[in-house]
């Protein structure tokens, strides 16, 4: 998206795509973790926030429809020269591998608003649209074009159930924290330990993917694709900063029912849903660029 509006005539039908997918992304990925969160801190909330949850996870679920069949359209729109409404292009986008990606996608966000309607009596159910949200990221993109195909595909899985945990997860760690309490405390405090596993897998996971994609320093230092991606790594130390702040120093306080904690634990979660954001732009950026540079 950046790197678009760089270009000395950037085209803004390609710049509103770019961000179209940043959309689709943050909302597809987002609904992932919301089921993830609910499947294993659901017992946790209190019933006001269970509900709010379960909205927002159907609320998000719709975005996605909504954001990846724009995104479709924008391509249309870019193959045809302009027409999003082209039937015989739109025949040719629902065949190729990001149609096929986003097909995947709508079945698994169906999945996932159900799961979400129906409670945990549908968690499985849950974790299958989780998975096949997942999978439907190894259809299209750079892990379809460099080996071993096998193994850069299970490794972006894994490194977006560990996205999609976190990202997903921030929303309801804000409300419980704004509530406080021992309750809303002792959430966040569990949440913490299973999230420094998620993160550690999400972290070698995508070590693993930049090692394969990327390879040598020079591709790093001198394309758009390795600009992007230290963008993102970048991005990703500073949550971890967040993480680090909130476990050491803003989590003991909420848990001492210091006045005020809970507010400023909630305030700092805020700012790192936008730090998630921003990483959600980085990595649209290296899906529109190539690790071999030329774009």
């Amino acid at each position: 998206m950046i790197l678009e509006l760089l270009r000395p005539e950037p085209e803004w039908l390609r710049f509103a795509s770019s961000g179209l997918r940043v959309a689709y992304y943050v909302a597809c990925l987002g609904t992932a973790g919301l089921v993830l969160f609910a499947i294993g801190f659901g017992r946790r909330q209190i019933r006001q926030d269970v509900a709010a949850c379960r909205r927002m996870t159907v609320a998000m679920a719709l975005a996605g429809l909504a954001f990846s069949l724009a995104w479709l359209a924008a391509q249309v729109a870019l193959a045809s020269g302009g027409d999003p409404f082209d039937t015989e292009v739109w025949d040719m986008m629902l065949m190729s591998r990001p149609g096929v990606s986003v097909l995947i996608t709508w079945a698994g966000l169906a999945a996932m608003a159900c799961a979400a309607w129906f409670g945990r009596a549908a968690a499985v159910v849950g974790v299958a649209g989780v998975l096949t949200v997942a999978a439907s990221f190894t259809a299209v993109g750079h892990t379809t074009q460099h080996q071993p195909r096998l193994l850069l595909a299970a490794a972006l899985v894994l490194h977006l159930g560990g996205v999609s945990f976190w990202a997903g997860s921030l929303w309801p760690l804000a409300l419980a924290s704004k509530r406080g309490g021992p309750e809303a405390a002792r959430l966040v405090e569990a949440w913490a330990r299973v999230a420094a596993w998620a993160v550690g897998g999400l972290v070698v996971a995508g070590a693993l993917l930049a090692w394969l994609l990327v390879g040598r320093l020079e591709v790093l230092v001198g394309t758009a694709y390795g600009w992007a991606l230290l963008a993102k790594v970048s991005l990703v130390g500073a949550l971890l900063g967040f993480a680090a702040w909130h476990r050491f120093r803003l989590t003991p306080a909420l848990a001492a029912n210091a006045p005020g904690s809970g507010a400023r634990l909630a305030a700092s979660i805020r700012w790192e849903i936008v730090v998630m954001v921003l990483v959600f732009w980085a990595v649209a950026e290296m899906t529109s660029t190539s690790p071999q540079g030329g774009d």
